[in-house]
């Protein structure tokens, strides 16, 4: 049974002390993280990342970005550019639409978990509760995280996308780039 994670005092305690944006280029696979919070709003720091750069053109299309500039602190996996490329061009097109809007609040809705979740963090929950958590969503349903391995999987299945090494604070939250999307009922 997977256990759900949701934030405790401690985790938003620890969100004031969020892992920063280092270098991407280290040799090694780890994830890119130190121990400053980022001075920029979820909003502003995704807009930052090239890699996510579609996501946020999508979302700054529909007149989305006022919920990640918000109080709130949030934990967004974001799919990378190329995960929207393998999207047929006509879908990603009204993705970016007023008609598309429901349609990319939903996916991006099965992107976000409550709470600033740090890596340190997710990793110990991961190691604490046998490789597999659920984490509180935005979305009616959890979150599958589970460590396959080595990697970070989110979401259920072999295909489930899995984190880059790129994980970057923000004001209000915390940025994992993915390599995939959650697919519905995770």
């Amino acid at each position: 049974m997977k256990k759900t994670f949701a934030p405790t005092l401690a985790t938003l305690a620890l969100a004031l002390a969020l892992p920063a944006c280092g270098d991407t280029d280290t040799a090694d696979a780890s994830v890119v993280s130190t121990q400053e919070a980022g001075d920029a709003s979820l909003n502003a720091t995704v807009a930052k990342i090239d890699e996510v750069s579609t996501a946020y053109n999508l979302v700054e299309k529909a007149g989305l970005k006022d919920p990640f500039d918000g109080a709130g602190a949030y934990t967004v996996f974001l799919p990378d550019n190329d995960a929207f490329a393998k999207l047929p061009k006509e879908d990603l097109e009204v993705l970016g639409t007023e008609e598309g809007r429901p349609e990319l609040i939903a996916i991006l809705r099965r992107h976000i978990a409550v709470g600033a979740i740090t890596r340190e963090d997710l990793d110990e929950a991961l190691d604490a509760n046998g490789g597999a958590i659920q984490l509180a969503s935005v979305a009616d349903q959890p979150i599958d995280i589970r460590k396959v391995d080595g990697e970070v999987r989110i979401g259920s299945g072999d295909d489930a996308p899995k984190l880059t090494k790129l994980a970057v604070p923000a004001s209000n939250g915390v940025v994992y780039v993915i390599d995939g999307m959650i697919p519905p009922g995770n």
